[in-house]
Order: C-alpha cells, then structure tokens, then sequence
C-alpha cells in the first residue's frame, strides 16, 4: 500500500487546490527536472521496459511528483522524502499535507 504525500495550496488537499500549482511555475523552481526513465532491457527475455514519458511527470533530487488538478503528489516511499520536498513546497509558497490529513 502506498502513502501520498500533497503538496498544494490551499486548506485541505482532498478540497482541491485554491491556487492550482501550474507545470510552467514548478518548472522555475531550481532543481524541478522533467521526469525522463531510461528503458530496462531485461537481459534472459530481450524485453524492452519503459516508462515513457508525461507531462506531469517531475524529478526534484530522489523523488518523482506528479502535478494533477493544480497539486503535486508524492509517494512517499521513507520518512525522508518530506525534507527532500520541503524546500519544493516553500518554493512554491505551499504546505505538504499526507493522506490522513497531517500537515508537515
């Protein structure tokens, strides 16, 4: 089971965002790359796995996010990827909130 980490503006995340986080905003933050897999060749079978590409699709240091409906989620994966995030949130003059409605 995966736990998600909202990043947005606003009061609750399951409201939706009051001030929609753009793609152009969160590509002026320094460190917001976007997201890019290379293809795995499996070495018995010759498959070839690939992510592709997409438009929400983010990296910024260890995490990948996801921009959906103004709001960037995070799978939050550690406990650690609440600090690689912050300095994302505060760039984008936003909160972090989980899925159970803890604010970080």
């Amino acid at each position: 089971m995966s736990y998600t980490l909202h990043i947005f503006r606003g009061t609750e995340w399951e409201d939706g965002a009051d001030d929609p986080i753009t793609a152009k905003e969160l590509l002026a933050v320094d460190g917001i790359k976007p997201f890019s897999q290379p293809a795995i060749k499996n070495p018995k079978t010759g498959m070839v796995l690939s992510m592709g590409s997409s438009d929400n699709m983010f990296s910024y240091g260890e995490a990948v996010v996801m921009l959906n409906d103004g709001m960037i989620d995070v799978a939050a994966r550690d406990e650690d990827v609440v600090e690689t995030i912050r300095p994302l949130a505060q760039a984008l003059d936003a909160v972090i909130q989980g899925d159970e409605g803890e604010y970080y």
